[in-house]
């Protein structure tokens, strides 16, 4: 046990020695702690406010020199981090991130990085893909909500298969996740944990969580223009996990804790990506698709 938590030990049965496999284990403050103070901090706020937050929110006192700390160790991989001081102008920490809560026969929390937004679809790179911010302002209380109460086609478990090319390397995001994974709470908590760190943190993901949905006449449009969709569906409804910015590409990201073994990914990530390119007015070719 030390100051903060505690901490299960194993011991060997052969040599005695005694070990634990907890995350950050030679760590004053629990995995959670650091990074919840690392996200605090690159939403806007000042160190002091960042103390008082983590304070007001988890019950824990951090000296100020150790937040400052905890940025600057983080800083390779919280990329934002280069963006902050700009999109602290824009918008203040509370109102940084867009939150709206989807009732789509269940609750989805859809988030938007408005600072992100604003400063990514200005890049030069960037600016083919104005469309897409449109539709990302759109969700809210005028969106189509029930088309995803009623339709019983749901792109993650659509009965379809699809020939794609497959490429599997290490990128960012699974970096991100090693080490974000272990301060969840609890493994259900993995998937928001990851999508808000990720929101607040990269230098790259403007949403989560966005609703797409793909309807007949999407389907007969793609057909006319010599795509093979071997499907037919009055609606097919899906939800990205998260939407990138990134060398001029749209790029839609799906966790899968297990990835490697996953087989329908792959049809659920082309999904989305029709899906959204016709709700954004985008051509297919502006997105990539990933899953990690």
């Amino acid at each position: 046990m030390n100051r903060f938590r505690v901490l299960q030990i194993f011991q060997c049965r052969e040599c005695l020695h005694k070990f634990t496999t907890a995350a950050g284990k030679n760590k004053t403050y629990p995995p959670h702690v650091i990074l919840e103070a690392v996200s605090t901090y690159n939403l806007g706020n000042s160190v002091s406010d960042t103390q008082r937050v983590i304070r007001t929110r988890l019950h824990v006192d951090i000296p100020e020199g150790t937040i400052r700390s905890w940025v600057r160790a983080h800083k390779p991989l919280t990329a934002y981090a280069r963006m902050r001081a700009i999109g602290s102008k824009l918008f203040t920490a509370h109102a940084m991130v867009r939150s709206y809560l989807l009732h789509h026969k269940q609750v989805y929390r859809f988030q938007l990085h408005r600072a992100k937004l604003e400063l990514l679809f200005q890049n030069p790179r960037h600016c083919h893909l104005a469309p897409a911010q449109n539709y990302l302002e759109t969700i809210g209380e005028d969106f189509p909500h029930s088309i995803f109460q009623t339709t019983e086609h749901r792109s993650s478990k659509f009965p379809t298969t699809v020939a794609i090319p497959i490429t599997r390397k290490e990128n960012y995001a699974t970096r991100l996740a090693t080490l974000v994974l272990p301060s969840a709470t609890a493994n259900k908590k993995r998937h928001e944990t990851l999508q808000r760190f990720m929101l607040v943190n990269d230098s790259a993901t403007i949403a989560v969580e966005i609703p797409v949905y793909l309807t007949k006449e999407d389907i007969a449009y793609y057909r006319s223009r010599g795509f093979t969709l071997d499907f037919e569906s009055d609606f097919i409804t899906g939800h990205v996990d998260f939407l990138q910015l990134r060398d001029g590409y749209l790029q839609i990201l799906d966790y899968k804790p297990d990835a490697r073994k996953e087989k329908h990914a792959h049809v659920q990530l082309t999904i989305y990506a029709l899906a959204l390119a016709r709700r954004a007015n985008l051509p297919v070719k502006a997105f990539k698709t990933v899953r990690f």
